[in-house]
């Protein structure tokens, strides 16, 4: 098979292992490539790629290993690669990524300092700089930041929710004052309901009535009931 080329077409997606290591391959790591979503072993290491480590590469989600180290990447590690549950190794190393690096899930166990030496750009946990405002990613929430958010939100909802009624409330009058059949038919439907409710409050109140006015003549004839058994039995 040495020296042979051989082209895949249908049988690629079940691809599970890709080692294409030390072939001074150039240029950036295609998109396409993250469309194997088999792959449960990928080591580019040792080429010449440059450009920045796709996004998409969260797509990878069996992906148990990943070496992209001694290759000319820069950029930022994208946060992606925290949904990868199954990754069990990973070397970025000798690039020239910058930023912070991602914390969360499964990435958050690689805390071995040698898969990110040689990215002097790189800040937080597990190397020893510390980030700036500079190098958190645009997209990064932090929890408590997110928490804060959410009461701004809801406080905003709240602040909004006055004006609207008021707001909507002042159309309907303004409807009804400038349409003389939509206020008759409004203060028609008014009436209708008030009568409604006013005579099942009077029907309740007179079947309860009805129920009380019961309950106190059969207290009465047992009242009378006793009463002559006691007289009896003196």
């Amino acid at each position: 098979m040495k020296g042979r080329q051989l082209v895949y077409t249908k049988t690629i997606k079940f691809l599970t292992s890709l080692d294409l290591s030390n072939n001074n391959i150039v240029g950036e790591i295609p998109d396409t490539l993250m469309n194997l979503v088999r792959l449960k072993n990928l080591n580019l290491s040792g080429n010449l790629l440059n450009g920045k480590i796709p996004t998409s590469i969260g797509n990878l989600k069996q992906l148990e290993s990943l070496d992209l180290s001694m290759n000319k990447l820069s950029g930022q590690i994208p946060q992606s690669l925290t949904s990868l549950n199954f990754l069990s190794y990973m070397n970025l190393s000798f690039n020239n990524l910058s930023g912070q690096i991602p914390v969360g899930n499964q990435i958050q166990t690689l805390d071995d300092l040698s898969n990110y030496k040689g990215n002097n750009g790189l800040c937080g946990p597990p190397v020893s700089r510390r980030c700036n405002v500079n190098d958190v990613p645009y997209n990064y929430v932090d929890e408590g930041e997110g928490e804060g958010e959410d009461d701004t939100e809801s406080v905003w909802l709240y602040a909004g929710m006055g004006p609207g009624f008021f707001v909507g409330f002042m159309g309907l009058l303004g409807s009804l004052h400038l349409n003389r059949r939509w206020r008759v038919a409004y203060f028609e439907t008014l009436g209708n309901v008030y009568r409604w409710l006013t005579v099942s409050i009077l029907l309740n109140l007179a079947s309860l009535r009805r129920k009380v006015d019961s309950l106190d003549s059969w207290l009465n004839i047992a009242a009378i009931f006793c009463s002559g058994l006691i007289c009896k039995k003196l």
